[in-house]
């Protein structure tokens, strides 16, 4: 699930059947967190003329961490940015930043991370990944501490934090600006510095479901919250026979696929694996074209241990969207 978020606990294992049970050989198990924009930030600095920092970010980037508590070193991440989303707060700076001479948005218009191994060091850890910006990849290395562990949130959502940090040389990734950007001020500056420094805070978190509500537009009614009702008093098979009437009454429900989504996911956080998966199901068969639904969907086969259900679905879900990080982490744990 991607939008709304799709931030359900998810364990992974190495060695899952199709009956749901582990082998007895060695399991391997991380908990997925989607990266929180609003609280988190992607920044940057920059020398500007010896003088100052001009300072920037990007506003737009979604990522997935796939966590192993007591051990993460063990864990993994991805991070897409919309490198069009930079923003210095100065409106003729950020187009200039845009263009061709900069990082050439209209031909570049993701920068994206994906780590490799996480290496243990006294400090904290280091995130050794690859970047790839500008059409260029190269090997970096990002150290980073863990500000807190996993703990609720006043609504009830899991979270983690991190804070990491490193320099980056802009001409490495071609950069590099018109000619003024590279001279000398003087013999000891430059216009502007060939080093940018990286700056990120980012919080994950899960989400509790039993404290997410549905939603509706303005004047309709949520079918997903009726039919969760009546799933709830008289079982699935009842949701079901009326599932087709409401989704029918477009003029007094809301029946995007948002609701099923949710009904699904709170069926699959009371521990009704089968009960969401038909629901997900019923989902994929409106909305066959939506990304979202597959991820779902692959999400509650894996937690019913059906891995090849699981990989079917997230793969479909990453040929609709190959910007769904989240389907790229689960499937680098599964294959």
């Amino acid at each position: 699930m991607r939008a709304p978020p799709r931030q359900a606990a998810l364990w992974l294992a190495l060695g899952l059947t199709l009956t749901g049970q582990r082998s007895v050989a060695q399991v391997l198990a991380a908990q997925k967190f989607d990266i929180d924009p609003p609280h988190s930030e992607v920044g940057f600095g920059i020398r500007f003329m010896g003088l100052t920092t001009v300072h920037g970010r990007f506003t737009d980037y979604h990522g997935t961490i796939m966590y192993v508590d007591g051990d993460p070193a063990r864990s993994t991440v991805s991070v897409l940015i919309d490198a069009r989303s930079i923003d210095t707060g100065v409106r003729l700076r950020d187009n200039d930043l845009r263009g061709p001479a900069f990082f050439a948005t209209d031909s570049f218009p993701s920068i994206f991370f994906q780590s490799t191994r996480i290496e243990p060091v006294a400090a904290g850890f280091v995130a050794h990944g690859t970047l790839k910006m500008r059409g260029v990849t190269r090997e970096v290395a990002l150290p980073f501490t863990v500000m807190h562990g996993k703990m609720k949130d006043g609504w009830g959502h899991t979270r983690i934090g991190f804070a990491g940090a490193m320099r980056l040389n802009r001409h490495d990734y071609g950069v590099n600006g018109q000619n003024f950007w590279n001279q000398f001020v003087d013999l000891s500056r430059m216009t502007l510095a060939d080093s940018v420094d990286i700056a990120l805070t980012i919080e994950g978190f899960v989400l509790d479901f039993h404290a997410n509500n549905f939603g509706a537009a303005p004047g309709k009614r949520s079918m997903g919250d009726s039919l969760f009702k009546v799933v709830t008093a008289q079982g699935l098979a009842a949701g079901l026979r009326l599932y087709p009437t409401l989704k029918a009454d477009t003029a007094t429900y809301s029946t995007g696929e948002g609701q099923l989504n949710l009904l699904g996911y709170k069926l699959f956080s009371q521990g009704r694996v089968d009960d969401a998966i038909t629901v997900f199901r019923l989902n994929v068969a409106a909305f066959p074209q939506s990304s979202n639904v597959y991820d779902s969907l692959g999400e509650a086969c894996l937690a019913k241990g059906d891995r090849a259900g699981a990989l079917t679905n997230y793969r479909r879900s990453l040929e609709l969207d190959s910007t769904n990080v989240g389907a790229m982490e689960v499937l680098r744990w599964l294959q």
